[in-house]
């Protein structure tokens, strides 16, 4: 069967390689993408073509593996019952000649990860709220200077909003569906945004005080929704005491290491130190530093005191790891059912983050729904690239979004296009995330001031607004759609049709410009309309039917 070669570290149970007629095989004990134990998965990586069939023995069981994806190398995979540590299994891999076991005596022990994200998170639906913005309920803490509500949004200027505003609109919130608060900062800092803040552990004045933040969040509550709070840890503003020290005493001050500084004396045009996004106003904390660990944990401690449900820790889209590993592991101790989400995508092993903001999902969405800048099949294969790498915990509680920090989703989009854009957004694996105002199509938005909310129903986009409020209806009724199942029942790249099933709700999906006839796999039986409650049947497994331009349809299999 040709020559075999096994690595002399097998015997340790780490990363191993085999040869089967010069093709390497590679599993590693180690890592949560080959075995990942609370989601049942095992994984193994052979060169392309190399073997016809894969089987992995657990606990003296044999499973036979499927190949779940071809790309640079083919990926076997196989999900079985839940383990853990203790479970011992090994592989057998056959070519067109003969097969072999691997490791050759023994048993391989899982080593990664016991990964488990709070239930509780499992794909809900967010809505994102800069208090600045939303609304203003009381004058008489307002900044000094500020816009008008409703003028144009400029710099870093305040519109006066505040908590009180928002638990005034607990109302509208519960009405639309919400299960998720994304509170935005609401740090002490010399802006409206809060990215820059001069004080971990106080809440802004011009924002309220602790006692309207408990009472919000207790309200909140009360209504079923969940408060996540968004905390700038990897940075802070230039007006921060260890910063303005450094700035005054240079090489002397005590804060020195406090920032990842390049030269002295700090200077700002351009920055001689770290910072987001390489504007000066944001300098970087040295998160290796000690002594910064153990300001942003007490902080951290400050606002588990409120009763939050999460924090989202960032906005950096690397963080140090161990420092990720350190809070993690820190938090959970005290409240393992505190979800934690952070802006670095990388850190989803185990040891990070609950969930992410996938930036490239984010800009795959765009790409296809918006700029028409890759194929409906391109789209389809990208997708499934991103379900089959990442652990399915993750998946489920990673926030996908359509806006950011510097500006609104229905700038970019023409009209015709939000239709099918949030029909995928509220359909696809993982939590959808929405920012004040994109329900009712505010374009307003300027980098890290995204507007203020017109509370003037006759401004909004009243189409838009009904639309999002049924998908968040129809995404809470079917559980199905909050699940991590998914597979592809239709791709065409000349009518830009696209088609899903989420088990058992499918979902047709026409971002073309010309209603499009389709003819889907399905079993034969009848299928209601999600939206319209028509009714369609499917015979010798073909379910056909038409979708408008720039439209979807949601179906439900009836009988």
């Amino acid at each position: 069967m040709g020559c075999v070669r096994i690595c002399a570290v097998l015997a340790a149970m780490s990363p191993w390689a085999l040869c089967i007629t010069s093709a390497d095989v590679f599993h590693d004990a180690n890592n949560l993408f080959y075995v990942n134990p609370i989601a049942g998965e095992i994984k193994l990586r052979v060169n392309l073509s190399t073997i016809t069939s894969a089987f992995v023995i657990v606990d003296s069981v044999r499973h036979e593996m499927e190949l779940g994806h071809s790309e640079s190398y083919d990926y076997y995979t196989v999900r079985v019952p839940p383990f853990d540590t203790t479970t011992a299994y090994a592989f057998v891999i056959a070519d067109t000649v003969d097969s072999i076991r691997l490791p050759e005596t023994g048993t391989i022990t899982p080593r990664a990860p016991l990964f488990v994200t709070p239930q509780w998170a499992h794909g809900k639906t967010y809505y994102s709220i800069f208090a600045d913005g939303f609304y203003n309920a009381d004058t008489g803490n307002d900044p000094p200077t500020r816009l008008t509500w409703g003028a144009k949004p400029r710099g870093w200027f305040c519109y006066g909003g505040d908590i009180k505003g928002i638990g005034e609109k607990i109302d509208y919130l519960d009405s639309l569906g919400f299960d998720v608060i994304l509170l935005q900062p609401i740090l002490p800092a010399s802006s409206n945004h809060k990215f820059n803040p001069y004080d971990h552990t106080r809440i802004d004045s011009s924002l309220g005080n602790s006692a309207e933040l408990s009472a919000l969040i207790s309200t909140l509550h009360e209504h079923d929704m969940r408060v996540v709070l968004s905390i700038p840890c990897t940075h802070t503003g230039i007006d921060f005491p260890a910063f303005v020290d450094i700035t005054e005493d240079g090489a002397a001050s005590e804060y020195i290491d406090w920032y990842n500084i390049r030269s002295l004396p700090l200077q700002t045009a351009p920055p001689n130190y770290e910072c987001w996004h390489g504007d000066f106003r944001f300098p970087e904390l040295n998160l290796s530093n000690g002594q910064v660990r153990r300001y942003i944990f007490d902080a951290l401690d400050y606002w588990l005191q409120f009763d939050f449900d999460g924090f989202y820790i960032g906005v950096d889209e690397q963080i140090d790891p161990n420092f990720v590993a350190v809070l993690r592991a820190q938090v959970k101790e005290k409240n393992p059912e505190l979800l934690l989400l952070g802006s670095d995508d990388r850190l989803i092993s185990g040891t990070g983050f609950d969930g992410v903001t996938p930036d490239n999902l984010t800009n795959m969405i765009t790409d296809y729904f918006l700029n028409k800048t890759i194929t409906t099949s391109a789209f389809d294969q990208q997708l499934k690239r991103i379900l089959f790498f990442n652990p399915p915990q993750v998946m489920n509680t990673n926030l996908i979004t359509l806006s950011d920090n510097t500006y609104r989703i229905a700038q970019a989009a023409h009209r015709e296009s939000l239709h099918t854009l949030y029909a995928f957004l509220y359909t696809f694996v993982g939590s959808p995330v929405i920012l004040y105002g994109d329900e009712i199509g505010m374009v307003d938005g300027a980098p890290h001031n995204l507007g203020s909310f017109s509370w003037t129903t006759q401004d909004w986009d009243r189409e838009l607004f009904t639309e999002i409020h049924r998908l968040i209806a129809m995404r809470t009724e079917y559980p199905q759609i909050r699940s991590n199942t998914f597979f592809t029942l239709y791709v065409n790249d000349i009518t830009q049709v696209y088609a899903y099933d989420r088990g058992g709700i499918i979902v047709i999906l026409n971002s073309g410009n010309r209603t499009a006839f389709v003819e889907l796999p399905a079993w034969d039986g009848v299928y209601r309309d999600c939206l319209t409650d028509e009714t369609l049947t499917a015979y010798d497994q073909t379910l056909r039917l038409s979708v408008e331009a720039f439209s979807y349809r949601i179906l439900k299999r009836e009988s």
